[in-house]
């Protein structure tokens, strides 16, 4: 889990189409908040994952579910209120369910830095205090076939890319040719890019990567070579802000 921004709020989701479809949704039960407009905007904000487990929501959740932090059975004031809809993948929604999340809080990564209360071990999601259990009880987020072993799979894959670029960099070392140099750079662009919060699982990738002895060998090789320019860098730091304890 990473924080995400709400840095907009779709233009036909107006306070007369709230208060309206508000009042459907308490005389029918009528599923108003499933409209197009309404998830293309929550998939944008959520950089097209989701909020909670950072699956590839149209890849492996294969589409996504509106989901109301305080959930509509104990707040159904708010099932169009815009500061309470997140993205969610079908797996997660479905375990949080009715969780009441004013009488058990748990991270809206819209509003908490989840790093506050949560931190990583052998593939795990492990609490820092109180908020983190209830976010990790609610959301089921060590699932062990849906979650932990997916993050096991992507960080395998990260570590293998690492291997691969420190192996580069040996080989520039010997022989300074331009083909080497260039092959080394390529694949620690790619190694940085898949810590980035637009990618899945960023969390973590990021924790992996800033983690690892020899990614960091490779950056210091590459700085005194000077081959570590302002983009790796940039990249290296935002993928540290989403890094896990």
């Amino acid at each position: 889990m990473i924080k995400l921004e709400r840095n907009y709020t779709p233009i036909l989701l107006t306070p007369s189409f709230v208060i309206t479809q508000s009042a459907v949704f308490a005389s029918t039960g009528e599923a108003v908040w499933n409209i197009e407009w309404l998830k293309e905007s929550l998939l944008n904000i959520g950089l097209n994952k989701c909020c909670y487990c950072e699956c590839d929501i149209k890849e492996e959740s294969k589409y996504m579910e509106v989901e109301h932090f305080e959930d509509k059975n104990h707040y159904p004031s708010k099932v169009l209120d815009w500061e309470n809809l997140l993205p969610s993948c079908k797996r997660c929604n479905g375990s949080k369910s009715n969780h009441d999340v004013i009488k058990y809080p748990i991270v809206n990564p819209f509003n908490i830095e989840p790093t506050k209360h949560l931190q990583f071990k052998l593939y795990r999601i492990r609490k820092k205090d109180v908020i983190g259990q209830n976010t990790i009880d609610a959301v089921n987020l060590n699932h062990i076939e849906r979650a932990v072993n997916k993050r096991f799979e992507v960080g395998q894959g990260l570590e293998e890319l690492i291997d691969t670029a420190l192996e580069r960099l040996k080989l520039y070392k010997e022989n300074n040719l331009t083909v080497r140099r260039n092959k080394l750079l390529n694949i620690v662009e790619k190694t940085l890019k898949e810590c980035q919060s637009n990618s899945i699982y960023s969390a973590t990738c990021s924790t992996i990567l800033h983690s690892n002895d020899d990614y960091q060998e490779i950056r210091d090789e590459m700085i005194t070579l000077k081959l570590w320019d302002s983009t790796f860098e940039n990249l290296h730091l935002l993928s540290k802000r989403l890094s896990l304890e």
